[in-house]
């Protein structure tokens, strides 16, 4: 019999692919794992719990380790999903399945997932290459590289202008063993307002916030970048402004958007 040649088998492969349909939200969503089943398992998110069919070979991972099996999953563990459909009117399958721990999140590229968290809060300890934050509940430590970048109302490259005490927040990375918590980017000190103008100097604002109804003042900084707008805005106008936190109601602008 003669071999198949490579320009069948890629055709073959290409009509495979796209039998499969990517499936997104109600029909593949996650929640904390209530059951396994022999081919599946049971979900629970706000109080609904659904059955979802595992396909052959799926890809099934649990805090940074490649499963073989989904009976190596744990029950209350919280789970995402990637689900696809066979056809038109085949039934939903998960194609991924990613057990991470409790509020994290997780990114869900087929063969290098990655757990990701946040930690904010006081800080309380500064080395080379992490932040000590203290919080609400039992602190976290955040890991940083070289390629880890810092914000105090500019950007930097190392912690050198953070002060202890300022409140700080990342999005992390999470890695294992020991729930390394690593971070490409660091916030410091970060304020934000948004509202109405009701006197406009050269070099400040002073901003009616919407929510709060208090009074904040916006200092002009030369690094600040007008996002949108025609320029520096004047009294009546509506904006929202990020940029650093000074005290007292106070904040240093890096970014302003005026409403036209």
């Amino acid at each position: 019999m003669r071999g198949v040649s490579s320009s069948l088998i890629g055709l073959i492969c290409a009509g495979i692919l796209a039998a499969q349909t990517e499936v997104t939200g109600d029909q593949c969503r996650g929640g904390w794992l209530t059951a396994i089943q022999s081919e599946s398992i049971s979900l629970k998110f706000n109080d609904k719990v659904t059955i979802m069919p595992i396909a052959h070979g799926a890809e099934i991972w649990r805090r940074g380790a490649d499963l073989d099996s989904i009976h190596q999953l744990v029950i209350g563990d919280q789970i995402y999903l990637k689900c696809t459909r066979a056809g038109d009117g085949g039934p939903v399958m998960a194609t991924v399945v990613a057990a991470v721990e409790p509020d994290d999140g997780v990114r869900l590229v087929p063969q290098h997932i990655t757990e990701v968290s946040a930690c904010l809060g006081r800080l309380i300890a500064i080395t080379d290459n992490t932040l000590s934050v203290k919080n609400d509940k039992n602190g976290c430590v955040i890991h940083t590289n070289a390629q880890t970048t810092f914000w105090r109302g500019e950007t930097y490259h190392d912690a050198r202008a953070f002060k202890l005490g300022d409140e700080v927040s990342a999005g992390v990375t999470v890695s294992y063993p020991g729930r390394v918590l690593t971070a490409k980017h660091v916030e410091a000190n970060v304020a934000k307002v948004e509202g109405t103008v009701v006197l406009a100097q050269s070099d400040r604002i002073v901003v009616k916030d919407f929510g709060s109804r208090e009074r904040v003042t916006v200092l002009r900084d030369a690094g600040m970048r007008i996002e949108q707008g025609a320029g520096w805005p004047g009294k009546g106008a509506e904006v929202m402004v990020t940029g650093l936190d000074l005290g007292h109601n106070t904040i240093r602008a890096s970014r302003i958007w005026v409403e036209k």
